[in-house]
C-alpha cells in the first residue's frame, strides 16, 4: 500500500515498527548522547515499543545536547555504528548481500557498509545556536525519496520547471528542494536569492514553480512581475511557514497573476532534514503533510515540555536515518491544533498533518543579535517555589520600536530578591537576560495575544513600557 493511504491501524502498526527499530538498534546503543540520556532516565532502548511510549521520553532541543551552544557538541547525536551497527539494523537481503560481498568483494562490502553508517555530508539548521546535522549516502536517499513525495503533494510533475530563490548554501531547505526536483525529473534552477540573479533568470528562461523565503516574498514577486517573468507561472512556494500577513502580501504581489497561482507552503522545522508541504488541492486549509514512515510528529506544552495534545509545541522524531539521530526534538514551532490524522478532505492522504504553525516563536533573535530561548526562560520560572505565576511579554518599544522582553512575576515573598534569583536562573538556563523583569503580587493588568497561556504578545508597546 502507498505511503500516503494507510489506514489507521495499519499507519499505527507500521510506525510502531520503525520507531522500535530506530531507538533500539540505532540511536541508543550508537548515539553518544542518547546512550548518556537514557542510562541518566534509567530506561532501557526496549522500553521504547511504539508511539505511546516514545512519548513518555522527555523532549529535547540543542541546549539540552550542547549547554553552552557549541556546535561541535552536536556530533554527540551523530550515530557511531560502523560495521556492528550496519549488522544490528540492516534489512535482511542487504544484510545477506553485505555478508556475501565481505567474502568476494571486500571494496563492495565497504562501501555497502559506509552507504549506511558514515556520514558523508550536512546541513546547518538550529535556533539558539546554528548547528550541522549529518547525513549517510543512505539518508540522501531518503531525502531524495521524501523529495519525490513533496512534488506529488504539491501537485507538481517532471514537465514543471523549478526556480528557488532561496539562498544557496547547505541548509535543508536548499537541499530538500534540489532533491525534490532531481527526484521528480524536474529541471531546477538555484540562482540564489539576490533579486537580481531572480529576475534576470527568470525574464530568460521564465519558471512555472517559484519558490521564495516567506519572509521577502512580496518584494521578490513584485520584481519579477515588473520583468515579465512570471508569464509562466502556475505554483508558488512559501518557503518557511509564512505568517497570514505574508501569505496575503505574497498573493497580492502577483497582482493580475493571481488567479491563475496556486500559494503553496513548504516548511522544514528546526532540526528537520525534509521538506512538509501543502497540498495542491486543500492549500493551507489541508496543514503541512508529514511523511509517517520518515517522522513521528508529537506536541509538548511549551511551557513545561510535558505531553500536549490540542496544540503546542511541535516535536520530531525521524525515523530511518543513520546520520544524526533526533529523537523527541523541541523545533520551537507552535501549532494551536492537535496533530491532524482524519484523511485530507482535499488530496484524500491519511498521512498526519500540522496546521497553523509559527515557525521558530519560542527562540528570539534581539536586535544586537543575542538569542533568548523562551523555552529556557520558562524553564526557569517553572521551577522557582517562589514564583506563584508569571507572563512573559513580547513587545516593540514605541519610540524607536526595538524589541522587547519583559517578564512579570506575581510572588508572595520579597520582589526585589525573587526578580535577581529568577534573573540569574534565566541567564543560567537561557543564556541571555530578558529586557526587564516585574515582580509583584498581580498580574491581572497585563495583557496580550496568547502564543502560549503565559507567553503573551503586543503588537505596540503601551505608554508605560517605553524606557
Amino acid at each position: 500500500m502507498a505511503w500516503d493511504t494507510l489506514s489507521v491501524n495499519a499507519l499505527a502498526k507500521m510506525q510502531g515498527r520503525l520507531v522500535r527499530e530506530q531507538v533500539q538498534h540505532a540511536v541508543v546503543p550508537f548515539s553518544p548522547y542518547w546512550k548518556g540520556r537514557f542510562a541518566e532516565l534509567g530506561r532501557a532502548a526496549r522500553s521504547i515499543d511504539g508511539v505511546t511510549a516514545l512519548e513518555t521520553v522527555p523532549a529535547v532541543g540543542e541546549r539540552d545536547v550542547s549547554p553552552r551552544g557549541d556546535a561541535a557538541g552536536m556530533a554527540a547525536l551523530v550515530l557511531q555504528a560502523g560495521e556492528g551497527g550496519f549488522a544490528l539494523h540492516a534489512a535482511g537481503p542487504t544484510l545477506r548481500r553485505a555478508l556475501w560481498l565481505r567474502l568476494t568483494h571486500r571494496d563492495a562490502y565497504r562501501r555497502l557498509v559506509e552507504t549506511d553508517t558514515k556520514p558523508t555530508s550536512f546541513v546547518w539548521t538550529g535556533l539558539g545556536f546554528r548547528y550541522p546535522l549529518a547525513s549517510t549516502r543512505g539518508d540522501l536517499d531518503v531525502i531524495a525519496r521524501a523529495g519525490a513525495r513533496l512534488w506529488s503533494v504539491l501537485g507538481l510533475t517532471s514537465d514543471d520547471a523549478l526556480l528557488s530563490a532561496v539562498p544557496v548554501g547547505q541548509t535543508t531547505e536548499h537541499v530538500a528542494l534540489q532533491y525534490a526536483a532531481l527526484a521528480a525529473g524536474a529541471p531546477a534552477m538555484f540562482p540564489g536569492d539576490e533579486p537580481d540573479d531572480v529576475v534576470g533568470l527568470a525574464r530568460v528562461a521564465p519558471p512555472t514553480v517559484l519558490a521564495v523565503p516567506s519572509a521577502t516574498a512580496a518584494e521578490l514577486l513584485a520584481a519579477t512581475g515588473e520583468a515579465g517573468g512570471l508569464s509562466r507561472l502556475r505554483t508558488l512556494l512559501l518557503v518557511g511557514m509564512p505568517t497570514d500577513d505574508e501569505r496575503a502580501a505574497a498573493a497580492q504581489a502577483l497582482g493580475q497573476r493571481s488567479t491563475g497561482v496556486t500559494v503553496l507552503a513548504v516548511h522544514a522545522p528546526a532540526g528537520a532534514r525534509v521538506l512538509w508541504g501543502e497540498c495542491h488541492e486543500a492549500g493551507a486549509d489541508g496543514g503541512l503533510h508529514t511523511y509517517p514512515d520518515l517522522d513521528v510528529v508529537q506536541l509538548v506544552d511549551p511551557e513545561t515540555g510535558e505531553p500536549a495534545a490540542d496544540g503546542g509545541e511541535v516535536v520530531l522524531t525521524q525515523l530511518q536515518l543513520r546520520g544524526s539521530a533526533l529523537l523527541r526534538w523541541r523545533t520551537g514551532d507552535l501549532t494551536p491544533a492537535r496533530v491532524e490524522t482524519a484523511t485530507c478532505k482535499g488530496c484524500g492522504r491519511t498521512v498526519p498533518r500540522v496546521s497553523g504553525v509559527r515557525r521558530a516563536a519560542l527562540v528570539l533573535t534581539n536586535d544586537d543579535g543575542g538569542v533568548l530561548d523562551l523555552r529556557a526562560l520558562a524553564g526557569a520560572l517553572v521551577g522557582r517555589a517562589d514564583v506563584d505565576d508569571w507572563r512573559i511579554v513580547l513587545q516593540h518599544r514605541g519610540r524607536d520600536g526595538r524589541a522587547q522582553v519583559v517578564v512579570h512575576l506575581s510572588t508572595g515573598a520579597e520582589a526585589g530578591p525573587v526578580a535577581a534569583g529568577a534573573a540569574g536562573d534565566v541567564r543560567a538556563l537561557a543564556g541571555l537576560l530578558p529586557t526587564q523583569m516585574v515582580a509583584g503580587p498581580e498580574l491581572a493588568d497585563v495583557d496580550g495575544e496568547s502564543l502560549t497561556p503565559r507567553i503573551l504578545f503586543r503588537r505596540a508597546a503601551s505608554a508605560g513600557d517605553e524606557r
